[in-house]
This record gives C-alpha cells, sequence and structure tokens, in this order.
C-alpha cells in the first residue's frame, strides 16, 4: 500500500461556447463603472483564455491508480512542476492509509516560506485528493464512507453562473442577462449565482433581471467592492430576497467582513478560504455565514473537510466551491458535499465544460421539482472512472 509513483498533467482545452463566466466578469481585460475607488489595480484578477487543470496521477505497490485535481485555472505548469519537484519526493514512499500525516508534512515543507494558501496548496489539493481516490479504491469503498458516511446522496446544485449586464451596455445588456436566466430556467434550473462587481446600480438591477425569472439567485462580487459599496449593493440584495452574497469585499479584510455581518441580514460567503487557520479566523470574528472551500484549493478533501467541522462548530454552513475544473473536481466535491452535516446547496458550472471528457462516467444533473440534483458517486474512491488517453491527449 505504498506510494510508488506520482505524475501531473498540465490540461488545456479551448472553451466551448462562450468565454468562462469569471473570466468575463473580473478578468484584466473587463470593464466596470465603479470609478476610481477601489482603483482598477485591485479588481483586476488574471483568467486564462482557455480552460486549464492540472490532474495527479498515483499509483501504489498494490497497482491501486487515485486521481486528484489541482486548482490550476491560470499558469497550470507551474502547479504541475510543485506537485513533481516538491510534493513527489515527500509522499513517494508513505502508505496509503496516513493521509493526514501526508498532509501535515507536504504543508510543513514550505510553511517557513509563508507558502499557506496560492499555489502551494493547490498542489497539496491534487496530491491528498488522489490518496483519498486511491485509498477508496484500496478498501473498496466511496470516499464518502471512509469520512464517516453520507448525510445525503443526492447534493442540491445551483446554477454557476451569469454575468452581470458589462458597463456601457445599457438596457441591451440587462435584456442579455435576463435572458441568459430563461435559457438555464428553460433546462430546469431553478437557482443561479450572478457574478457582480460592475457597479452597485449595474448589479442591483442585473440581480432583479434575474430574480424576477429564478425562485433562487446568489451574488459573488469577487472582492470588488469597498465597504461603503458593499453595505449598499448587501442591502438591495436582502430587499430582492438573495440567498446569499458572496466575497462582497477583498478577503484580507476581515474586519470589513465583521462590519457587513453586523449591519447586514444578507449571509455573507467566501470561497477564498485556504486553509482551517484562515477561517478560523473568519469565524471567530463572526465575520461568514456560509464557508466555501474549494476542494482542489483549500489543500484537497482532507483540509475541506477540516473547514466544513470548523464551520459547524460556529453555526456556519460549508460547501464546496465548484467553478471552473475537471469531472475530478466536481467528483471530490460531491464526496466532501455528502459527508458534511452543514451544508444546503452547492456550486455546479454550467458551462460547457471540455474537461468532462477525463471523467466520462461522471452523471449529469437531472431535474427535480424543487431544485437540480447531482447524485453521490458510490464507486470505490470518487466513484468515478478516468480516461488516461483523455488526460495525455489534454496535456498535449
Amino acid at each position: 500500500m505504498k506510494i510508488k509513483t506520482i505524475s501531473s498533467y498540465a490540461l488545456r482545452a479551448e472553451p466551448v461556447g462562450e468565454r468562462y463566466w469569471g473570466a468575463r466578469a473580473w478578468s484584466s481585460d473587463g470593464g466596470s463603472e465603479l470609478g476610481g475607488y477601489p482603483v482598477e489595480a485591485r479588481r483586476r484578477y488574471a483568467y486564462s483564455p482557455t480552460i486549464d487543470t492540472v490532474v495527479v496521477r498515483i499509483e501504489t505497490s498494490d497497482g491501486v491508480i487515485g486521481w486528484g485535481e489541482c486548482k490550476a485555472p491560470v499558469a497550470a505548469r507551474i502547479t504541475a512542476a510543485l506537485v513533481e519537484e516538491l510534493l513527489a519526493p515527500i509522499v513517494v514512499g508513505t502508505t496509503v492509509d496516513e493521509i493526514a500525516v501526508t498532509w501535515e508534512r507536504m504543508y510543513a515543507a514550505m510553511r517557513v516560506r509563508g507558502h499557506d494558501s496560492g499555489f502551494w496548496l493547490e498542489a497539496i489539493a491534487g496530491v491528498d485528493i488522489a490518496l483519498w481516490d486511491a485509498w477508496g479504491k484500496t478498501l473498496g469503498q466511496p470516499v464518502h464512507r471512509l469520512l464517516g458516511g453520507a448525510f445525503r446522496l443526492r447534493v442540491p446544485v445551483y446554477a454557476s453562473g451569469i454575468p452581470a449586464a458589462a458597463a456601457g451596455t445599457g438596457e441591451e445588456g440587462l435584456a442579455q442577462v435576463r435572458e441568459h436566466a430563461q435559457r438555464l430556467r428553460a433546462a430546469g434550473w431553478t437557482a443561479a449565482k450572478v457574478a457582480i462587481g460592475v457597479s452597485p446600480d449595474r448589479d442591483l438591477a442585473s440581480v432583479a433581471e434575474v430574480a424576477a425569472v429564478m425562485p433562487t439567485v446568489y451574488a459573488d462580487a469577487a472582492g470588488q467592492y469597498d465597504v461603503r459599496q458593499a453595505l449598499r449593493v448587501g442591502r438591495g440584495l436582502q430587499e430582492l430576497g438573495v440567498g446569499f452574497f458572496e466575497m462582497p469585499v477583498p478577503p484580507e479584510r476581515v474586519a470589513d467582513y465583521r462590519t457587513l455581518a453586523d449591519r447586514l441580514d444578507i449571509p455573507l460567503a467566501l470561497d477564498s478560504l485556504t486553509n482551517r487557520h484562515r477561517a478560523l479566523e473568519f469565524l471567530r470574528a463572526g465575520a461568514l455565514h456560509v464557508l466555501q472551500p474549494d476542494v482542489c484549493r483549500a489543500g484537497g478533501i482532507t483540509e475541506t473537510m477540516r473547514i466544513a467541522a470548523l464551520a459547524d462548530g460556529f453555526g456556519a454552513q460549508a460547501t464546496p466551491h465548484v467553478s471552473i475544473g475537471s469531472a475530478i473536481h466536481f467528483a471530490a466535491s460531491l464526496q466532501c458535499a455528502a459527508a458534511m452535516p452543514n451544508i444546503e446547496v452547492m456550486e455546479h458550472w454550467v458551462g460547457d465544460n471540455p474537461l468532462a471528457a477525463v471523467a466520462p462516467n461522471l452523471d449529469v444533473p437531472a431535474a427535480d421539482p424543487n431544485a437540480m440534483i447531482r447524485t453521490v458517486p458510490t464507486g470505490p474512491g470518487l466513484g468515478i472512472t478516468v480516461d488516461e488517453t483523455a488526460v495525455r491527449r489534454l496535456a498535449g
């Protein structure tokens, strides 16, 4: 049961149809109407023009293959190199059933360099997920059983996402937002998230267009506002009955989250939680209601479940953040969602995903009278079959 080899693959695929919704909303070539503060340099993020990720393959001495994924929406080759050059020497030779110990050894390796987030935690995530997959396959059990059992095998999901009307598009832009929502509603979706951060007025008008079509709406500002703008938008979202307000201000500003939590009734959510220590800081401040660890960003299944447990201890919800990535990402998220007692709904990227070919046997969502549902795989490990030919083809 020892880990014999670890390989990483930087995958890249051309987008199918529209560009990824997050890139359209918050990329460095995007536009806003927020004016001079916060300054533009603080509000534009790097996105690849392609759909990128890193897939990790481990093999045990018994011939068991485990698969994982690192969040790598940009510079995927950097993450792949971290896996092979830094993490593989730490993990090869360990046993597959000592995942918590292995996680601590990986995390500690770069502690003196201050690497508690970003590329390092994303690289750890891919290895950790692969270890859980291999351990589950070794025991013939799904990961959610190894995590203590399933609170549910059917997970409600919402559509992610709909970009707010872009700056300068006028009524035509708002009409496009409504049409987008109508297409999703016609396909059976009952909940959707809107990417905001253009301007308070523009954002609230866009959310109102979606709320006129969708029974449930969420909003994600990706840290675009200052606290005054976030208060204004938050009050407007409350009036529209929005389910939660995600990353209203930059995640570094814990005190601002506390201010917003004290002065708004809408639940605050945050996906930029890369380890339990950062999550605990927000929880102690009473600054969050919904914690959204991304299993491929927040150190894998091991750390994601620790964050969920912390949230539960503070009476907060937890839910996996699931945006851009392959089917491995979604399968790992479903395994976590099954084992979390404090989850209400989970994210689901609804764009055409060329990386779905990595695991073609992952089932597609089916319409439900109240919500869209994803079934948790019950096969060993992550419960999916990875197509190695597709992985190597996408790695080029």
